[in-house]
């Protein structure tokens, strides 16, 4: 009688035999290690009271069995994982709770730390830590010290986004395109408060350069571009009429200038205070003050529905000295180029749609040569110029620039605009500086006093970490200061320079700041005894113990990251490249992402709509193998896909239907007949097959191969050999661990684990069970037949085969022929 498939009687022994024998314990790597090694990472998780739930299983498991391949292919593997524990939601879950962060995030990462030891997750235990780790954020305390020394940080008023539900400012990165807070989904409004700002801008042209070579997804690869936004272009400047103020445009278009009928200052812009003629100033700041409610991806939207409000001045062309229209629209942001835009309606989609609404001039100034008839209403996309008619298209409506080419146009107006002293090439950027601030509790408290006489000062190393106090009230005050604002022992302290009074910084670090480095601390194997005085020093000597491992190989996560965490990750690394804190400039050399996993609703999961799966109760009914299967199988890694228990049992039946075939090998009776030649060709297949699709994240197609192999294996169990028998087992092993453990140990007596073995290696070409054989009429082909290699040298059979065919019978009959063959190559029919 056969064992019945029980996954609860070992899954929980297997997992406690792996942690016990340090079955994935990482080596300290010297990095002049001759030895491959792959450096693993899933993007470590906010650990939320609700624990994990199987869209985070998804992702896990898809690094592990990147992790567990690679063990097995002889590589040194560092697979850690830890916890991203500051920021909002974590605060906001405690203040809804009524309970201090630090009393709620330990016990969820207990919570979290259970579910992914039983889940049988590779992980090396050993390098954990959490952001909010004293230890941990000393160092990040300390890097925030090195890049304000270096000149990367500094404090001002900025208008920034505000969330007046979270009380704090946000990073332009953090709105959505609706204008509301990608957190908590209020509606954010500008502020101006004092921020420390990051100067990432000083970077942006690296940031854009290193893209080139690595090994991301397209779409990831495009939005950083996008966010980067370099435009080469013209800075060109417009004097205000009857005034001696000027207005610098940025345009990358300059060949559309003669075509400019009106200009466009942003809200924000700080001239357009001075230039609102007195009858225009109440519908100007009315619609200012409306403006700053909307985020900026809100405000570019390209839509019909553009608004602005005129000035009641107006400014000077300089290339044609005609008299423009001053209006403010909240289409153009301060924020990108200069806040101001010429408007040329004739060839901008935007400026088109604007001038229709408010009757002014449309003026098209470029038209393709193919074609000289202009729109009805006045208009040529300047984009579709520039790409279909780029050689086929001259300038019109231009005095002296009239025929002349768009490309000969830049060049000769450039040349112009230089030599009358109106203007200069450059570039500008969609990037803006960092705002790093948060007015809120928890977060890193940021390392800095001010001082009246000295001004911004770091913290001496000595007093570093710098410890968040626990404190009862610690929500956010409604002033938008941080509640460590009315703290005064933690406020009031001493100048690190001169020793008179000074004040603490009370603002804390964005959850982000703990994310920008963690996977270096993870390579320094940072519960090293390494102690000096100075923390260059320690740093130095920890870097030692991470230089092997060291930039991530595989990282894995949500495509929700595109921008902001890749970003400021990138960013940082280059900062502590050039302070010479590590060798290398990109963090992340290859990515991948994970589609969400919906509920079976198709919504997203949500306790508010109560459609959460916990792998806890799946991993009880269906144990953990089969969820790990499913997770895998039910759709390519990188696409969304819901929930289906009725799959899950598909995959249940899969893995229970492995266990029943294998019980055969603990019978003493095996007869050790002859293997099954054509199901060993095929087991050589699917290894190839498993081993491709698993370095292409192609987990689906991975198991759906060994789904095919086990139904030819269940029709003949006795085919294969033990030793092959192992080595089905061992490519099954990434996906289903406790399984395969339990069969390799119990069933196969072997003493190390499987996950430990070599993984199995096809040698030389695979030949195919099966070849084709053409069939000849009197030397002319009228069929091709499939047969089985193992009969090619019967040309009798293969004789039978051919018969059995239509075709062959249509034209041999009951006719005489002598047959000519070439085994494996062609049978010929001479018919008389």
């Amino acid at each position: 009688m056969l064992n019945r498939y029980q996954p609860a009687e070992f899954e929980k022994k297997w997992a406690e035999e792996w942690e016990k024998e340090k079955t994935y314990k990482s080596e300290i790597r010297n990095p002049k290690s001759e030895n491959k090694k792959k450096y693993i990472l899933a993007m470590f998780p906010y650990p939320s009271a609700a624990g994990l739930h199987v869209g985070h299983v998804r992702n896990y498991t898809g690094t592990d069995v990147v992790a567990r391949y690679f063990k097995m292919n002889e590589y040194s593997v560092l697979h850690p994982m830890g916890w991203d524990a500051f920021g909002l939601p974590a605060e906001n879950a405690a203040v809804k709770a009524k309970k201090n962060p630090m009393d709620m995030v330990p016990d969820n990462i207990l919570t979290f730390r259970r579910q992914m030891k039983s889940l049988g997750f590779s992980y090396d235990w050993d390098r954990e830590f959490a952001t909010t780790d004293p230890a941990y954020y000393k160092w990040t305390q300390w890097l925030f010290i090195q890049f304000f020394k270096m000149g990367l940080l500094y404090k001002k008023n900025e208008p920034i986004n505000y969330c007046p539900k979270c009380k704090t400012g946000l990073a332009e990165e953090e709105v959505l395109a609706d204008g509301t807070h990608e957190r908590c989904g209020n509606r954010i409004e500008k502020r101006n408060l004092p921020q420390w700002v990051f100067k990432i801008t000083k970077y942006a042209d690296r940031l854009l350069s290193d893209l080139e070579g690595l090994d991301w997804p397209k779409g990831i690869l495009e939005m950083q571009r996008n966010w980067i936004g370099k435009s080469d272009g013209v800075d060109l400047e417009f004097k205000v009429d009857s005034s001696k103020l000027k207005i610098n445009v940025f345009t990358t278009a300059i060949d559309t200038i003669f075509g400019t009928t009106f200009m466009v200052l942003a809200p924000e812009h700080p001239l357009v205070n001075k230039i609102i003629k007195s009858e225009n100033k109440t519908e100007v700041e009315k619609y200012i003050e409306l403006a700053k409610s909307k985020g900026e991806i809100e405000r570019t939207t390209l839509d019909k529905n553009k608004t602005g409000v005129f000035t009641g001045s107006y400014c000077i062309n300089p290339l044609n000295n005609k008299k423009v229209p001053i209006w403010v629209a909240d289409y153009v942001l301060m924020s990108y180029g200069t806040g101001a835009v010429m408007g040329v309606p004739g060839h901008d989609s935007r400026d088109h749609e604007f001038a229709k609404k408010y009757q002014l001039e449309i003026k098209p100034v470029i038209k393709p040569t193919i074609d000289l008839k202009i729109e009805s209403d006045g208009f040529w996309n300047y984009e579709e110029i520039k790409t279909q008619y780029s050689d086929r298209s001259v300038l019109f409506n231009s005095d002296n620039f009239n025929g002349l080419t768009s490309t000969e146009a830049k060049q000769k107006l450039e040349k112009y605009i230089k030599e009358k002293n109106i203007g200069k090439k450059v570039s500008t950027y969609h990037l803006r500086d960092w705002i790093f601030s948060r007015q809120r509790y928890w977060g890193e408290p940021i390392p800095m006093v001010n001082c009246e006489k000295c001004g911004w000062q770091p913290i001496p190393e000595s007093e570093l970490p710098l410890e968040l106090p626990y404190i009862k009230s610690y929500e956010p005050t409604e002033t938008g200061e941080s509640p460590l604002s009315v703290i005064p022992e933690f406020v009031d302290t001493k100048c690190p320079k001169c020793g008179g009074k000074a004040k603490r910084e009370t603002d804390t670090m964005p959850n982000w700041a703990g994310s920008c480095w963690y996977f270096i601390r993870f390579a320094q194997n940072q519960k090293s005894k390494i102690k000096n005085q100075k923390l260059k020093e320690e740093w130095l000597a920890s870097r030692s113990l991470g230089e092997g491992w060291l930039p991530v190989d595989w990282y894995m996560g949500g495509a929700e990251h595109a921008v902001l965490h890749l970003l400021y990750s990138r960013f940082w690394i280059k900062a502590l490249q050039d302070l010479g804190l590590i060798n290398f400039s990109e963090p992340f050399l290859k990515l991948r992402n994970v589609g969400m996993v919906l509920a079976e609703d198709h919504r997203k999961m949500s306790k508010s709509f109560g459609n959460v799966i916990n792998p806890d109760n799946v991993v009880k009914e269906f144990g953990v193998d089969a969820l790990r299967v499913y997770e895998m199988f039910m759709a390519p890694f990188n696409a969304e896909i819901s929930w289906a228990t009725k799959s899950l049992q598909g995959s249940y039946r899969f893995v229970k239907r492995i266990w029943d075939i294998y019980q055969q090998y603990q019978k003493s009776n095996i007869k050790n007949q002859k293997e099954d030649e054509k199901l060993v060709v095929k087991l050589k297949k699917t290894i190839k097959k498993v081993t491709d699709d698993i370095k292409e994240t192609k987990f689906n197609t991975a198991i759906a191969s060994m789904m095919e192999f086990l139904n030819d294996y269940e029709k003949n169990p006795q085919g294969l050999s033990k030793e092959n028998a192992k080595k089905f087992l061992q490519i099954l092993a990434p996906f289903a661990p406790f399984m395969t453990e339990e069969i390799w140990r119990n069933i196969f007596g072997e003493k190390t684990s499987i996950h430990l073995s070599t993984w199995p290696k096809v040698e030389g070409e695979i030949i195919n069970e099966e070849i084709i054989i053409p069939i000849q009429i009197n030397g002319k082909l009228r069929e091709t037949i499939n047969v089985q290699r193992l009969i090619i040298n019967n040309q009798k059979e293969i004789e039978n085969l051919a018969l059995k065919s239509e075709k062959v019978k249509k034209y041999v009959g009951e006719s005489e022929y002598k047959i000519i063959y070439v085994p494996g190559k062609i049978i010929n029919f001479i018919v008389k």
